[in-house]
Formats: structure tokens, sequence, C-alpha cells
């Protein structure tokens, strides 16, 4: 795994994805299904989040945004199903 990423086994279908190496110790959270996969938030964008997630499932993810603050929007770039509130700014979008 990429050495920006701490990735924390929380049961079989439950992972904290952390990012320690800044000063806001970041996590993202993803939750593995039957079907898809979750990813809430994305965390800073600085190392590459999609890869590590790709390690950990093959099954196509969905990035839910908790709020807009670039700590948790930084690797949204990297995936294409990503939902936010209808009242956020849409350039979290990509």
């Amino acid at each position: 795994m990429d050495d920006w990423f701490t990735i924390e086994k929380i049961d079989d279908e439950t992972y904290a994805i952390s990012e320690y190496g800044h000063w806001e110790k970041v996590h993202s959270y993803l939750l593995i299904g039957k079907t898809s996969a979750l990813l809430i938030d994305t965390g800073l964008g600085i190392g590459n989040i999609k890869n590590e997630v790709d390690k950990l499932t093959n099954l196509p993810v969905t990035v839910v945004t908790t709020h807009v603050h670039w700590d948790h929007i930084g690797g949204h770039g990297l995936f294409n199903d990503i939902y936010v509130h209808k009242n956020l700014p849409k350039v979290v979008l990509g």
C-alpha cells in the first residue's frame, strides 16, 4: 500500500483509510457491500486514494461527501460516481 495511507480493517466490510502524514490526520471510510462499495470522503488528494480503494475491492465505488472542506474532497477527481448534498457547490464534482 502507498506509504501516504494507513489502512485499518475495522471488520470484513469496513476500512478506515487514514492520512497521518498531514497535520489534519484525515480519515475516509470504505464500506463494502455485496454488489457495490461506498467511500465516505476522498481525503486530501495528496496520495491516490483510488489506488488504495482498488486494492481493497473490485466492486463499483460510490463516493459520498460529508462536506466540502478541501481535506474531504481532494480525491474526488479520481472517481466517477459522487454524491453531494444538492445545496453544496458543484465544484466538488470535478
